[in-house]
């Protein structure tokens, strides 16, 4: 029979997914007191902001609730297969906060490139009357595909991703139609 000081670290977490694989909310408390800073370092590591990083935390030990069971130590030691549950996680979280800050990068851009005017004076209005007219014409000498892809991207938020998937083109093409179709646009906008 073993005893208390045989029990190693990795038999000490194995036996704590057992117990989760139970639905044993004490054992999970314990598991994430025992390596919840340690995984939170690796996910801090790689996305380098403490919210982001405690985000992804909770959705791993919410994943580890869940698949506890899954877990098998002749495939991998027990805090081997938390990090990549939580690599996993993070480098996913990572993707959509690039996606996210393309999109708003976007959007600044066609606001630069459409002049967007914030001022609120009746000068002002008469400006973005014009320039709203003057896009119109603009978009209205644009091939369908170009100006749709604008439209979608830029007006209606789709990212290009979405849009490759709605028109079921490769993805590569609608960010071809979207750099001919600004640069189009562009330079309608400038005569």
């Amino acid at each position: 029979m073993e005893t208390e000081m045989n029990i190693t670290p990795a038999d000490q977490l194995e036996q704590l997914l057992a117990r989760i694989a139970l639905k044993d909310q004490a054992a999970l408390k314990q598991l994430y007191d025992k390596v919840g800073a340690r995984l939170n370092g690796v996910a801090m590591k790689i996305l380098r902001d403490e919210d982001l990083s405690n985000d992804v935390l909770q959705e791993t030990f919410l994943q580890i609730w869940h698949n506890a069971g899954d877990y098998r130590r002749g495939e991998s030691e027990p805090m081997t297969w938390m990090t990549s549950l939580i690599r996993y996680r993070t480098l996913d979280k990572l993707k959509a906060e690039t996606r996210e800050q393309k999109r708003r990068d976007q959007f600044e851009e066609v606001q630069e490139l459409f002049g967007e005017v914030h001022a609120r004076s009746p000068i002002a209005g008469l400006l973005k009357r014009e320039i709203d007219s003057q896009l119109g014409h603009c978009l209205g000498t644009l091939d369908v595909l170009n100006k749709n892809a604008i439209l979608m991207a830029y007006y209606y938020g789709y990212s290009r991703e979405d849009i490759a998937i709605h028109v079921e083109q490769p993805l590569n093409t609608v960010k071809s139609w979207l750099k001919r179709g600004l640069a189009r646009l562009a330079q309608c906008l400038d005569h």
